[in-house]
């Protein structure tokens, strides 16, 4: 399987009419996959719904979508059923390595052995893990708490070594599901203060409601923090920048198969969906221009549009795609 560079003089467009302006001349990428087919047992359809990505490939996609920008990434590990976890994080080492200011958060299920995470997470580039629901034991990643996909012991590991874990969180609510809020609240301030959380995707609001309802109590808790990738609704960052710390928010793109492609993550009330060129296939423009752009730029058009909004300052931007980074996973390594 091969990576392609699909990219318009649309997306170029973009980029020089919107983006280039605002995206600062430093990135650091903190939500990043890497993925390899041959992790996964020939016929499983993981092989075809995530494309390979070593981090040869992601520097070419860097180099096409952002221009003349210094890039380093977060690589965490990819969510695919039946994938080989220990053949997968081996893959996932090798790649960090090869960029000194590159850092990974390996995958994690619970048929992990705490030995065996423990002797992985020694190795240099290593800051942290990545659970996922798609593994959880209660058999319905669409429900499941944190503890059903991130074992209590894991949870132990993860503290004793004041590891970063990356959380996708369950629930249709999400952020704002109150089993999910009181796991958070009992597990930073209580049980397992060391580690370091980021909430991947706005904390998982892809549309207004989740953020809106929750951040009051998550900007409370402590080693917590944001990444802001593949939202694409301008709504939730509104929130989010106004009511926390910048100081607790990273950029990520979520490439290079979650949002590498022309479409979009979009809002629908209080749910949300992903819109893909097959479906933008039967779709009719006579009123418009409707040459779709890819999914990255509209995160990071929403990104930019909800900055303007909130009044930040240049060095509140260059700290969300830089700085915090920076300060958090490069100097305390």
């Amino acid at each position: 399987m091969k990576t392609s560079l699909d990219y318009t003089a649309h997306d170029r467009q973009i980029w020089e009419e919107e983006l280039d302006a605002f995206v600062p001349r430093r990135i650091f990428d903190a939500h990043a996959h890497l993925f390899w087919h041959t992790h996964v047992p020939a016929g499983h359809p993981g092989r075809q719904v995530w494309c390979d990505a070593d981090h040869a490939a992601h520097l070419r996609w860097a180099q096409r979508l952002y221009p003349h920008r210094e890039v380093h990434f977060l690589y965490l590990g990819t969510p695919v059923t039946g994938i080989h976890v220990g053949r997968h994080n081996l893959f996932l080492r090798r790649q960090t390595q090869r960029d000194p200011r590159s850092r990974v958060n390996l995958l994690v299920t619970p048929a992990c052995r705490i030995e065996t995470i423990a002797a992985a997470v020694r190795h240099r580039g290593v800051i942290g893990l990545k659970p996922y629901r798609l593994f959880s034991r209660n058999g319905n990643p669409d429900t499941c708490r944190i503890h059903e996909f991130f074992t209590e012991p894991q949870l132990e590991l993860a503290n004793d070594l004041g590891l970063w874990v990356t959380m996708h969180l369950s629930r249709y609510w999400a952020a704002a599901d109150p089993d999910n809020l009181r796991d958070l609240q009992e597990y930073t301030r209580r049980r397992y203060p060391r580690i370091k959380w980021i909430l991947a995707h706005c904390a998982r609001s892809f549309t207004y409601w989740p953020i809106r309802e929750s951040i009051e109590k998550l900007r409370d808790l402590p080693n917590l923090y944001y990444d802001l990738s593949a939202v694409c609704d301008v709504r939730p960052f509104i929130t989010l920048f106004r009511r926390e710390n910048h100081r607790r928010i990273f950029w990520g793109s979520d490439g290079i198969t979650p949002t590498f492609f022309r479409g979009g993550y979009f809002a629908l009330g209080r749910s949300w969906v992903g819109i893909g060129p097959g479906d933008l296939e039967r779709k009719q423009f006579a009123h418009c221009d409707g040459r779709p752009i890819l999914a990255v730029y509209e995160n990071l058009l929403a990104v930019k549009q909800a900055a303007e909004i909130a009044g930040y300052t240049r060095a509140q931007v260059e700290a969300i795609f830089w700085g915090n980074a920076e300060r958090e996973f490069l100097r305390r390594q």
